[in-house]
């Protein structure tokens, strides 16, 4: 435990050393401005929950590939891992530090348009795991490009997919049931549910069961592909 809290301590520094924690700031700060204006407009709570849902998703996904690369190029890598470090501990401590920047944006957001309303605890669970689950997207892309315009062209996608895809149901663009199965849905409900003064119940419960079956189901696929592709090359 000890070594995990020094290694997200040692993330929180870097991130703000390279200006990650201020850019994600200023960007949220623009887009809770817009919220804050525009609050009293009918469709706020969908647009809303489809910036949250990205924005962190943007977070994680992109700022831990970036990380890596740089911690590649500068050989930290190969450096760290022959010390005692545990890669759980590693790749664990760096997507903790990018989702919580991620859900303190998110909750800037949702605060700036609906005030203190909202179900702080469906949300923040909802928010973190997006988070996660584009964090292991990232860390998956990453092992397999060592350049960052190649992982940049992997990750635009990968985003449209992994992220959007869902949206479409969500906005009655389709009516896809299998959608509710994907990995992004169960934050996609706790999300939406979370501004909704008569929450459905059934998919705040499809919501957890979700969360708590995909996350460690990605994250064992995404340790064992980086193992292999970074770790013990």
């Amino acid at each position: 435990m000890t070594e995990f809290l020094l290694q997200i301590k040692w993330q929180f520094i870097l991130l703000a050393k390279n200006n990650i924690i201020t850019i994600s700031f200023v960007v949220t700060f623009f887009y809770a401005l817009i919220f804050y204006f525009f609050k009293d407009i009918e469709a706020v709570d969908k647009v809303l929950t489809l910036l949250i849902l990205n924005d962190p998703a943007i977070i994680g996904m992109a700022f831990i590939g970036i990380i890596i690369l740089l911690e590649r190029k500068q050989n930290v890598l190969d450096a760290l891992f022959v010390t005692p470090i545990n890669p759980h501990i590693y790749l664990l401590s760096r997507v903790f530090s990018l989702s919580t920047i991620g859900w303190l944006c998110a909750l800037g957001m949702a605060v700036a348009a609906v005030g203190s309303s909202i179900q702080f605890f469906h949300f923040s669970i909802g928010v973190f795991a997006i988070c996660m689950l584009c964090c292991f997207a990232g860390i998956y892309i990453v092992s397999f490009n060592d350049e960052f315009m190649k992982f940049l062209l992997w990750t635009i996608p990968t985003l449209l997919i992994f992220v959007n895809i869902p949206l479409l149901k969500y906005f009655d663009i389709v009516h896809w049931k299998w959608l509710d199965f994907t990995p992004v849905m169960g934050s996609l409900f706790l999300i939406d549910n979370s501004f909704s003064i008569h929450p459905n119940f059934s998919e705040i419960i499809w919501g957890y069961l979700s969360i708590l079956i995909w996350i460690p189901i990605v994250y064992f696929l995404v340790f064992k592909t980086f193992s292999n592709r970074v770790i013990n090359t």
